[in-house]
């Protein structure tokens, strides 16, 4: 990927791939710094799909998140609350939708959202047209679990493929620049 494919891509999945394999390759921007910027995009996209992210815990961690990098949070608390975040995606994930009353809610929820708004969450906006609600409240508070615990990752990756459609490569400009080739 050149600069200007990176500037013009608007596929933040091939633009994060990009971004591991030059920094696997020595890019020069690689570490803390980096892990960081990349932290703040993924709490970022979390809050670009702030409706599809309709628990508490998920929500919370978010922000709680946000407070770790911004010093005023420990990694201790971050670590303490990061149990809450997922198992809001496993709420989502194994509850009976015919008998957990708020999945159904935040399933229909999904369902009543203007499709374009739904489709300014999604990344390519058409994700939107085969979503399943269920699914995307799925993957997204999953989502939101990956995103809270990003800093704790032994040897960060790009996202799994399902997390794709929350990541805007506009957002990701804001917070990372082209790494340019290896030996830049």
């Amino acid at each position: 990927m050149n600069e200007v494919e990176w500037l013009s891509s608007d596929d933040a999945g091939a633009m994060l791939e990009y971004l591991f394999h030059q920094r696997r390759n020595s890019y020069n921007g690689a570490g803390e710094g980096l892990t960081r910027s990349l932290h703040r995009f993924y709490l970022a996209s979390c809050r670009g799909i702030w409706p599809l992210l309709p628990q508490e815990a998920s929500r919370k961690g978010v922000e709680l998140s946000e407070q770790f990098l911004a010093g005023k949070a420990t990694a201790e608390q971050l670590s303490e609350y990061n149990w809450h975040t997922e198992a809001a995606a496993f709420r989502i994930d194994y509850a009976d939708a015919d008998d957990d009353m708020d999945v159904a809610r935040w399933v229909a929820e999904v369902k009543a959202l203007p499709a374009q708004e739904l489709r300014a969450m999604l990344h390519p906006p058409s994700a939107a047209d085969e979503a399943e609600p269920r699914e995307l409240l799925k993957q997204a508070a999953y989502f939101a679990d990956y995103a809270m615990s990003y800093q704790n990752l032994r040897r960060p990756e790009p996202p799994p493929m399902s997390y794709r459609p929350f990541l805007s490569a506009e957002i990701l400009r804001q917070y990372v620049a082209y790494p340019g080739p290896v030996g830049e």
